[in-house]
This record gives structure tokens, C-alpha cells and sequence, in this order.
């Protein structure tokens, strides 16, 4: 049971380095393609959202 735990605490610490990582569209996607979704959004409350007080 304890290499159960163990191996599975690893997996957990692999997997969640994938969530720190650089989001793979953003050397993808064309600086206009960003353009576009602002353009679309700027008439909507989510223009509106800040992520800095997220969680607090």
C-alpha cells in the first residue's frame, strides 16, 4: 500500500508541472488572432475581469 501512495504522490507531482506550463497556442496563434477575441469581448462584462484577486 505505501508504494501505492508513493508512486501515486509522483504521478500527481508530474502531472500538475503540465499546469505551470506555457500554453502551447500562444507561439501558435497569430498577435491578431488575440486582437479579434478582445474586439469581440470589449462590449461584454468579461472585458471587464481582472485575475488578480482570484482565489482571496
Amino acid at each position: 500500500m505505501k508504494n501505492v501512495l508513493k508512486a501515486a504522490t509522483i504521478a500527481s507531482l508530474f502531472v500538475s508541472f503540465a499546469t505551470f506550463a506555457h500554453h502551447p497556442a500562444a507561439d501558435i496563434v497569430d498577435p491578431e488572432i488575440y486582437e479579434m477575441i478582445d474586439d469581440n469581448v470589449a462590449d461584454t462584462p468579461h472585458a471587464d475581469l481582472t485575475f488578480d484577486d482570484m482565489g482571496r
